[in-house]
């Protein structure tokens, strides 16, 4: 059967906080067919039941991998489940959509990408804001050269921490800014610096600032926490020719261009004006009107029928998760950065 002219059966693994959003675009979706979602709690697969009575429940995810029927599987579920729930729908020959960070180690996260690729699966990671349209009118601009170079990246990510927390505010918030930093800078950085401290948590950080240093000389710079009520989604992004910030806050302009400012300080010796320097001008760049969770699923769907690579494809999430693992090296180390622990551990063995 030509895969282009059927329907793609999808099943959904984790109907938690995030999977009905995931089933809800999905069903919307033409040409797509939810088959079966699939929860340990018999309680939100009743929630699922009651909205969506067509789709198939189970409390084994097996059930879903197992479906020779299905062709893609979504994954949903607490990022230490990634890895054994990739792999079995991958060697099942599933695509696969997981939710980020793709997996809690580089080690998994190379094997995830490593089976797929050879497999020939797609897999997807939900790193949503990469299909945001502020997101991709900035990487647009940027491209374009209409901002000349970019400098650098400072990123503030906060809200009230997650009831139950497994994973820090490091593996919760930042694999967001991360990839959204690697997509406009189109590269990975060669050092990274963390810095955390808990007010409230024994042992998970609560707020971690996260420096980020690149080969060309670049840097970015990445604040997450959830010690504030204020919820804060704010991305800078300067450069030579002017600034752009992304604050995802704003019900409309999201995107503000900021163009260089005036500036008669240098010519202190030939004027008799008053010194002094004023912003520039503010451009809100029209963006287009469209869902991130959707085109996400939509990328996904498509790099299944078409064979396309997608925007947040296995190699990006690999890329993230390699900057989360240093980060919490550092983190742990008290902040020393990746490039000072390994010339630490190369003098140790050369100096008795």
């Amino acid at each position: 059967m030509d895969r282009r002219l059927s329907a793609v059966q999808v099943g959904i693994v984790g109907v938690g906080y995030w999977g009905p959003n995931l089933v809800r675009t999905l069903s919307d979706i033409q040409d797509v067919q939810l088959a079966a979602v699939s929860d340990l709690r018999p309680g939100r697969l009743d929630f699922i039941s009651k909205r969506y009575p067509r789709i198939n429940t189970t409390t084994n995810f097996r059930d879903i991998v197992s479906n020779e029927a299905i062709d893609a599987v979504v994954i949903a579920t607490p990022p230490q489940t990634h890895h054994e729930l990739a792999l079995a729908a991958l060697r099942a020959g599933k695509h696969v959509l997981i939710e980020k960070p793709l997996a809690t180690s580089v080690e998994q996260a190379e094997e995830i990408v490593e089976l797929a690729e050879r497999l020939n699966r797609s897999v997807v990671v939900g790193h949503l804001f990469l299909y945001a349209a502020a997101v991709v009118r900035a990487r647009n601009l940027l491209n374009e050269g209409a901002l000349g170079t970019l400098y650098y990246v400072s990123a503030v990510r906060t809200n009230v921490g997650p009831p139950g927390a497994i994973v820090d505010a490091l593996w919760d918030l930042a694999p967001h800014d991360i990839s959204i930093i690697h997509n406009v800078m189109q590269s990975e950085p060669e050092d990274v610096v963390a810095f955390g401290c808990s007010f409230t948590h024994k042992h998970l950080a609560e707020t971690v600032f996260l420096v980020l240093r690149f080969g060309d000389g670049r840097i970015a710079h990445i604040h997450v926490g959830w010690l504030t009520p204020n919820k804060t989604r704010l991305l800078r992004m300067v450069c030579s020719g002017g600034e752009l910030v992304y604050n995802d806050m704003e019900p409309v302009q999201k995107l503000q261009l900021y163009a260089p400012g005036a500036d008669n300080r240098v010519t202190q010796g030939c004027t008799s004006a008053a010194l002094g320097y004023s912003s520039g001008g503010i451009w809100s760049p029209p963006l287009e009107n469209t869902e991130p969770l959707r085109m996400e699923c939509l990328d996904f769907i498509n790099s299944i029928r078409t064979g396309e690579t997608p925007v947040s494809n296995g190699y990006s999430g690999l890329a993230v998760v390699r900057v989360l693992e240093k980060a919490s090296r550092s983190l742990a180390s008290g902040g020393r950065s990746v490039w000072q622990a390994m010339a630490s551990a190369e003098l140790s063995e050369v100096i008795p």
